[in-house]
């Protein structure tokens, strides 16, 4: 083995669901394996959440719809109509799977579904509907918007932009904060668009998708914050 090769760490990503199929959208690959990283794919395997986290070293919960209502411990606050649910199967596995990794303390990164539910995870709460529950509120449901960096989470501190646009793509986002968790990213409308956990190797949260925006013709200054956020988790996990 060269002295200069370096280990590609494992990542486990998790996957959507239906009643037959499991679904991951090719960009959370190649996001991973762009920044270094040697892609798994995760999926609900009976009472394993424990063997895949020694297996792995870093976890990115990618996204999805909505946590169904027995996860959200302030009930449901808005008409039903509003949510589409996210399979009980997943986010049963992805409970247990984030509990063994934090235990192990290894890297977690979670995107937009998955950063709601490492919030409520922690013991955090919700807003069912951005547009119901915050007056003022910018459209989260589709297009782009800016983001601006308020917090010391180490991967954000290097870059110089103090704001940033990023997709956007949800009409849920993080209320209150979890245990232990600190908000990086803010919206123009108060949303937080980004957590971090303090004391944490890595443990991140972000409410776009930044897997959608690593290729520099993407959306420039975009693609920095995103390549900057995924090389961290990466990084963190090789070590």
């Amino acid at each position: 083995m060269s002295s200069g090769y370096r280990r590609k760490p494992v990542i486990g990503i998790t996957a959507d669901m239906d009643d037959e199929t499991f679904r991951l959208r090719q960009e959370y690959v190649s996001a991973v394996v762009s920044a270094g990283g040697l892609p798994l794919i995760a999926v609900p395997a009976g009472e394993d959440a424990g063997r895949i986290a020694g297996m792995i070293d870093g976890l990115l919960v990618s996204g999805g719809d909505d946590l169904l209502p027995e996860y959200l411990s302030e009930g449901i606050s808005v008409p039903l109509d509003r949510f589409r649910f996210v399979k009980r199967e997943r986010t049963e596995f992805e409970l247990r799977l984030l509990e063994e990794i934090l235990n192990l303390q290894k890297p977690v990164l979670a995107v937009c579904y998955g950063m709601q539910l490492l919030n409520v995870a922690l013991g955090g709460t919700i807003f069912q509907d951005i547009e119901l529950q915050l007056d003022g509120a910018l459209d989260h449901r589709g297009g782009r918007h800016a983001v601006r960096i308020t917090g010391s989470f180490g991967p954000v501190l290097r870059l110089m932009e103090p704001e940033f646009m990023v997709n956007s793509f949800h009409h849920q986002a993080v209320r209150d904060l979890g245990q232990g968790l600190k908000p990086f990213a803010v919206s123009e409308d108060g949303i937080i668009e980004g957590i971090y956990g303090d004391g944490h190797p890595f443990l991140a949260g972000v409410q776009w998708h930044p897997e959608r925006t690593l290729n520099p013709e993407s959306g420039g200054v975009e693609s920095t914050l995103s390549r900057a956020i995924f090389e961290g988790f990466i990084e963190k996990a090789r070590k």
